[in-house]
């Protein structure tokens, strides 16, 4: 009865957010009622936003998990500067934008931020937009109303930030307080999230199962924080990459296993877990001789022993064997290609 309660429940809130996921258009709201955004940021965000494609090499490693022809959203933030997610970048040997005119605007990789999985373009003409400022998104209240705009939409969606629970995706990829909102949208990739001053304060990423992490999971978005672009921006405008020494990657793709430890689904070729001899199939128990948490342990310890290059060993699990492994952990930009502009 219990399990019946759950599915039916789920189902309800499913039917509610799929209900819930209508564009909201400021330009049409009736008499008495309140526009969404005010006018001028209104018009800001709609000239703002502009269709990102790219295409990459058919035989890079992305284009493998991601596909060689890449189509999302993009903002533009400069004069000639457009910021989106990474993962249409990565490896990336043409890009080109379509702004709302339909004008084709060619241009290049300017960064791929791997630490934030932010990604910026720069134009080769000038691109002759109004760019939207961006906002505080460490200042947001939860819960609180926000609003979405991707390729191609005529005009905003309304969403409301619900929580900033932590996120680790299965790359090796964690965000502390990212930005979960509902109802899930489908034309999340690169599109921005705006407040209602129409200032940028996110960048969509991912359709995720659960945005609270209740036991009865409701799907929404995640979005990532602008804040996170600030303090390295001008680096990444001037080098194409951050100051500093790079954060450690090891080509592991894994999964928290309810029994302990985290089940190994994929490894990246030539990475250092790969030239290690860890595999598919592969158990991590643990990470200096301390047992594996689940994945955001897993990061935050593996980036607490220093940065790319730093030595650390690893308990591994291989067809009912264990055995500590110990190598060298890398920069993650060192096993792509770089993408043609950088």
């Amino acid at each position: 009865m219990h399990h019946r309660f759950l599915t039916v429940l789920c189902a309800v809130l499913l039917f509610c957010t799929l209900a819930w996921a209508q564009p909201v258009s400021p330009l049409e709201a009736k008499p008495g009622e309140t526009i969404t955004l005010p006018p001028e940021p209104l018009q800001r965000v709609m000239q703002s936003v502009v269709t990102v494609q790219s295409r990459s090499d058919a035989q890079a490693n992305t284009s493998r998990t991601l596909g060689q022809r890449r189509e999302g959203t993009g903002v533009v933030i400069g004069p000639d500067l457009v910021l989106t997610i990474g993962y249409l970048l990565l490896e990336a040997e043409s890009v080109d934008l379509i702004d709302h005119q339909g004008r084709r605007i060619p241009g290049q990789v300017r960064a791929v931020d791997n630490l934030s999985g932010l990604g910026l373009i720069r134009t080769l003409i000038p691109l002759r937009l109004d760019a939207v400022p961006l906002g505080d998104s460490d200042s947001l209240p939860t819960p609180g109303k926000l609003w979405t705009l991707g390729q191609s939409e005529s005009a905003p969606t309304e969403l409301e930030l619900v929580s900033r629970k932590v996120f680790a995706g299965s790359w090796e990829y964690l965000l502390e307080a990212p930005l979960m909102t509902l109802p899930a949208v489908n034309n999340w990739s690169g599109a921005g999230l705006f407040d209602d001053q129409g200032r940028l304060v996110g960048i969509g990423s991912l359709l995720v199962q659960d945005v609270f992490g209740d036991q009865v999971p409701l799907p929404g978005n995640l979005f990532v924080p602008v804040n996170l672009l600030k303090d390295p921006l001008p680096d990444l405008v001037r080098s194409g990459k951050r100051t500093g020494p790079a954060t450690p990657w090891l080509g592991i793709t894994s999964q928290r296993l309810p029994s302990g430890g985290l089940a190994v689904l994929r490894v990246s070729p030539d990475s250092p877990a790969a030239l290690a001899g860890i595999a598919v199939g592969d158990t991590l128990l643990a990470l200096q001789g301390q047992m594996l948490q689940d994945l955001p342990d897993f990061y935050r310890r593996l980036r607490a022993l220093g940065p790319a290059g730093s030595r650390l060993t690893l308990t591994v699990r291989k067809e009912g064997q264990s055995r500590e492994v110990e190598f060298l952990s890398t920069d993650r930009a060192t096993a792509l290609k770089r993408p043609s502009g950088i």
